[in-house]
């Protein structure tokens, strides 16, 4: 006999209408290739990062690509240089004093990098260095101490130098190597303390092949197929550590972490449709698809073998990356681009405008509705829970006569990414926390510029290093704080 009928509401579980659940964890994150500075503490190796120069006369290119001879020049010759991330804006020195302020925000989460170079000088030292784990040992101490969830990057874009040119970086399987010791030894020393694990930053952002993947470009013969075989040692790498850090302790969270290059199509012409899909497959969904599926997509497959690109594939790779995929997915949003079948290819940073949409000066064309797009799309693809690693505004700031910048815009890009979010969660994606890029003013990771300032806190240094270094509150920072403290009921 059946039973009686029911509303579908009264025996599903209905997303919450219009808010933030109970533990969501609202935060801030920064790397510490753009703030600790320090370069030459703790035994200290120099990175890729630490290389890249700042041109007052060439400020809207992206640095860092750089060849042999580009970076053999800078090692010899520092003195003809400015290089703004040796110095960053000094949180090695003044974390503590940082954290504090930050910790007024009323933030559950706090998101930065360890610097592989200052645990490993060259990278793959026989011992590492105290000095430097004791600075993290010390940092996330504090991070806990304050009552904040660390989330912790392990590679964030600053391959030691000694491992680029010795081993053109992920290219090598030494590197590979390398990486997970170091990566292993760090889950040890913290894994009290932290939890969240993004193995690698933003994955997918291969353009600038020297920063994410260590390639130096001027010595492969193939530099497209280059960058993918480094790709395929990272999935490897990142498996491995996943596995080890499981064992380490069975809480730890992995996330697989991409940067948003979701591309809509320009018009509604089949063409246009056929490159959004091709392109997207292969600049977004390829990488987490195979972090969190654990294969290698068909699509992918067919463009390798469309474009002469043979992946060496070592024994025990495909079983390892099967075995060990990852829990979460962390993600990147700033803006959002379309593509045009007549104009583009299919080369990552080949785009076109969104003439519907207003661009900064760095040509970033703001779209909140865009987070809520590409947020329901990678829920219904992965069923991942979803960390927003990165989202902010970057602007020319400077203080007005009462030690502050009323930075109206910066709350009203972040008010309106987070109504986006707030309704892809009403729709039902899981979203576990939004850590907005970024808490203190710091070195721009493309342009190696100040003037550039994403922070809630201006801190007092300009493009060439000058200045206090002295922190004070922007009119964004109480705004946020309020954000915070309601859990998303006021501010929005």
């Amino acid at each position: 006999m059946m039973g009686r009928s029911m509303k579908l509401n009264d025996v599903a579980e209905v997303p919450p209408r219009g808010g933030f659940p109970e533990d969501f964890l609202w935060g801030v994150a920064m790397s510490a290739k753009q703030a600790e500075g320090a370069a030459t503490e703790d035994g200290r190796g120099l990175t890729v990062a630490d290389l890249q120069d700042y041109n007052p006369q060439d400020t809207m290119k992206v640095k860092g690509d750089f060849t042999r001879d580009q970076i053999l020049e800078r090692l010899e010759h520092p003195e003809h240089y400015w290089f703004p991330k040796k110095q960053g804006i000094d949180f090695r020195h003044t974390y503590r004093e940082d954290l504090a302020l930050l910790a007024e925000l009323g933030i559950k989460a706090f998101r930065t990098s360890i610097c592989w170079s200052r645990v490993f000088p060259n990278g793959d030292d026989e011992k590492p260095s105290d000095e430097g784990i004791a600075f993290y040992e010390d940092l996330f101490s504090e991070v806990r101490r304050l009552g904040l969830e660390p989330i912790v990057t392990i590679y964030h874009d600053d391959m030691p130098v000694s491992l680029a040119l010795r081993f053109n970086g992920f290219l090598s399987r030494h590197v590979v190597d390398a990486y997970v010791w170091y990566a292993t030894l760090m889950m040890d020393r913290l894994r009290m303390l932290v939890r969240y694990w993004i193995p690698v930053n933003q994955i997918n952002l291969t353009r600038v092949g020297l920063s994410s993947l260590g390639i130096v470009r001027d010595t492969v013969d193939n530099l497209e197929a280059a960058k993918f075989q480094a790709v395929h040692n990272k999935f490897v790498a990142c498996a491995r550590v996943a596995e080890a850090g499981r064992t380490i302790c069975p809480d730890f969270k992995f996330g697989s972490m991409l940067a948003d290059f979701y591309q809509a199509p320009a018009t509604c012409c089949p063409a246009d449709m056929v490159l959004s899909t091709e392109k997207n497959q292969m600049t977004m969904f390829f990488f987490s698809d195979v972090q969190f599926r654990g294969e290698y997509p068909g699509y992918a497959l067919r463009y390798f073998e469309d474009n002469g690109i043979e992946i060496q594939v070592e024994p025990g790779d495909l079983e390892v990356i099967a075995d060990n995929t990852m829990d979460y997915l962390a993600l990147s949003y700033y803006n959002s681009n379309v593509v045009s079948a007549d104009k583009n290819s299919m080369a990552i940073g080949d785009y076109t405008l969104n003439p519907y949409l207003k661009a900064n000066p760095w040509g970033w064309t703001v779209n909140p509705d865009g987070l809520y797009d590409c947020l329901t799309h990678y829920w219904d693809r992965w069923r991942k829970p979803i960390l927003i690693a990165e989202n902010g505004f970057g602007q020319v700031e400077q203080l007005d006569a009462n030690d502050t910048v009323e930075d109206d815009y910066r709350v009203d890009y972040i008010r309106e990414h987070l109504k986006a979010l707030r309704k892809a969660i009403a729709h039902g994606v899981k979203v576990f926390s939004y850590c907005a890029w970024s808490p203190l003013d710091m070195v721009s990771s493309g342009t190696s510029e100040m003037r550039k300032r994403y922070g809630f806190v201006y801190v007092d240094l300009d493009d060439m290093g000058g200045g206090t270094g002295e922190r004070y509150k922007k009119k964004s920072f109480d705004w946020y704080r309020r954000v915070c403290a309601s859990n998303g009921e006021e501010g929005l």
